[in-house]
């Protein structure tokens, strides 16, 4: 169990989607954070909760300042969410490898100094690219994206550098994740919109698989992996071993609302990492962790649903 003494937090990405959630939690038991945000930035989804931490204005590319924040703070824990691409707006590829492969290295260089109990970082399930069975930690990574192929590259850098520097770095591979405060123009959040207003819903051609899992879930595992004595570089997916096709979501979205909803199959392009099949592994979360998402596709999809009718704008 920690301390009061050792619940201090620090992270990056804060005002993002996980970010917020995150925070959430950590308020909630009591920790004490630090967080992190860059000048000008939307911070919408903590607005509410910015009494309860401490907010600090930077830039994980401002080395200078970014160590002054971190010898201030000296935090027993990191969580470093901050990165860019995982939107399809998001096509700059030098500002993919600013945050995602320089950022992340300069975080790890100004924290070298500081005796911290764990750093947690979040990768990506688009690292392995595709596969053809449930993806495992140490599948070789075939990314099929500028966002995969940075975020795989951060990791290798975040593993070879807890291994020579002797340091508790973990990397927590996240999957699909959806709920409250996800980005609107991501696919439960549009096809939730959409239905609620009766507006017809386009989703692609083909049955699209994924992993979803729900946000409460996923801090809920960063949480424990922060808190679970773990080996140096360690990598650890998060999704339920479970996949479900855009087809799921819309049906289980119908069940939930009680009302039949207008689809057009074909009428949104397919992307490039579209695939029919896209699984975690999750046995070594469950046997490190002790971990299982609570949390299936009707109840994840019950809860943002009704976070979604009380916060529409």
């Amino acid at each position: 169990m920690l301390t009061c003494q050792s619940k201090t937090i620090f992270i990056t990405g804060a005002n993002g989607f996980v970010g917020a959630n995150l925070i959430r939690l950590l308020i909630k038991n009591n920790y004490k954070v630090h967080a992190l945000v860059r000048k000008n930035a939307n911070i919408w989804r903590i607005k509410d909760v910015l009494k309860n931490i401490n907010l600090h204005t930077g830039d994980i590319n401002d080395t200078k300042s970014l160590k002054r924040i971190l010898n201030q703070v000296r935090p027993q824990y990191i969580f470093h969410l901050a990165s860019y691409g995982n939107s399809s707006d998001d096509k700059n590829l030098n500002e993919m490898i600013n945050i995602n492969i320089v950022g992340l290295t300069n975080l790890l260089e100004a924290t070298l100094g500081i005796n911290y109990k764990a750093f947690v970082i979040t990768g990506s399930s688009s690292e392995y690219g595709f596969k053809d069975k449930p993806m495992l930690e140490n599948d070789v990574l075939t990314p099929n994206s500028y966002y995969s192929a940075t975020k795989a590259s951060a990791t290798l850098i975040a593993q070879s550098f807890a291994l020579l520097n002797n340091k508790p770095i973990t990397i927590a591979r996240l999957f699909s994740v959806y709920g409250p405060f996800e980005e609107q123009n991501r696919l439960i959040p549009t096809v939730i919109k959409l239905a609620i207003n009766d507006k017809e819903i386009f989703l692609t051609s083909g049955k699209v698989q994924r992993d979803f899992i729900y946000i409460e879930d996923v801090v809920e595992a960063l949480l424990k992996i922060a808190k679970t004595k773990l080996k140096n570089g360690e990598i650890i997916n998060l999704g339920t071993a479970k996949q479900h096709g855009n087809d799921d979501i819309v049906r289980t979205i119908e069940k939930i609302l009680h009302k039949k909803l207008t689809v057009k199959i074909g009428k949104f392009p397919k992307r490039a990492w579209d695939t029919n099949y896209w699984v975690s592994n999750n046995q070594k979360a469950s046997k490190l962790l002790s971990w299982r998402p609570k949390y299936n596709l009707e109840n994840g999809l019950k809860k943002t649903i009704t976070w979604a009718k009380q916060n529409e704008n």
